[in-house]
């Protein structure tokens, strides 16, 4: 019996000294956890900075990059303003009844529209839009597209809102007898305004932001700075010094883009931080 009772005092004093050990093996662990999670977020946030590189389609030519969405807004923007403010003025002015001046910029208005969506994309591919964020349709191979491409996309726009104008302006008529003209603008006005939503819907859905026009075409927007082959000179120079505007906005828009990924960085760092140290004030 003295035998066993001493090779149980010396197993217990050796489940007594483990213990520590097992303690701080514990408290080790716990503490390494804290900073996997730390490692964790800070692999999450790079892998969220770094972007998916978009797909390139098999018929276009590597020499080119499809536009950047920043590039579309900024050719949307500057479209809208050229095309339609000198007519939105003139609607406003309209409500105080000055005919001649009322007139004379529904015509200046009216000239802008056919210089910006047909005549500068007949002679340059590229609208004043397009100018200034430096981009251009092309087909895959790098040439223009047909040039009906240019005056159906940049017309798009301005078609849909004169669909709503004739079915405003229609609708009630269509109840009149024999009112074949009203069915007709009626009609124009329903067409305009689908193919506007056929072309978004194409466009929202396309990996290659493609609308309507663009898939018939086989175009592609794609950022362009001309060679000095093609730079040209005079009134159409100007045009084309425009895009440092757009230039500039884009790098203000990517200077932005970085200070949020980096905020975004830093919390997801400070949040990892406040839960390692509130989980070993709980140990």
């Amino acid at each position: 019996m003295g035998l066993l009772d001493k090779a149980a005092a010396a197993g217990g004093n050796e489940t007594a000294a483990a213990k520590p050990k097992a303690a701080a093996a514990a408290k080790a662990v716990a503490k390494a956890k804290p900073a996997a999670k730390a490692a964790k977020a800070a692999k999450a946030a790079k892998a969220a900075k770094v972007k998916a590189p978009r797909a390139r389609p098999a018929s276009l030519s590597a020499d080119f990059e499809l536009a950047s969405s920043m590039n579309r807004r900024i050719s949307w923007l500057v479209n809208f303003i050229v095309n339609f403010g000198v007519l939105f003025a003139a609607i406003f002015i309209a409500a105080g009844d000055t005919g001649v001046v009322t007139t004379i910029l529904f015509a200046v208005s009216g000239g802008i529209i056919i210089i910006n969506v047909i005549f500068i994309p007949m002679k340059f591919s590229r609208n004043i839009g397009q100018f200034v964020s430096r981009t251009k349709f092309v087909r895959g191979d790098g040439k223009n597209p047909l040039f009906l491409h240019g005056i159906l996309v940049n017309s798009t726009g301005l078609s849909a809102l004169i669909g709503v104008i004739m079915i405003a302006t229609q609708f009630q008529k269509l109840s009149e007898e024999d009112n074949t003209t009203a069915i007709i603008l009626f009609s124009l006005g329903a067409l305009f305004l689908i193919l506007w939503f056929i072309d978004r819907f194409l466009r929202n859905g396309s990996e290659m932001t493609q609308g309507l026009y663009d898939l018939l075409f086989g175009a592609y927007l794609v950022k362009y700075v001309p060679s000095e082959e093609e730079r040209a000179t005079g009134v159409w120079a100007r045009l084309e010094n425009m895009g440092n505007f757009g230039d500039q906005l884009l790098e203000r828009q990517e200077k932005r883009a970085a200070k949020a990924a980096q905020k975004a960085a830093k919390a997801e760092e400070k949040a990892a931080e406040n839960e390692g140290s509130s989980e070993e004030s709980t140990e």
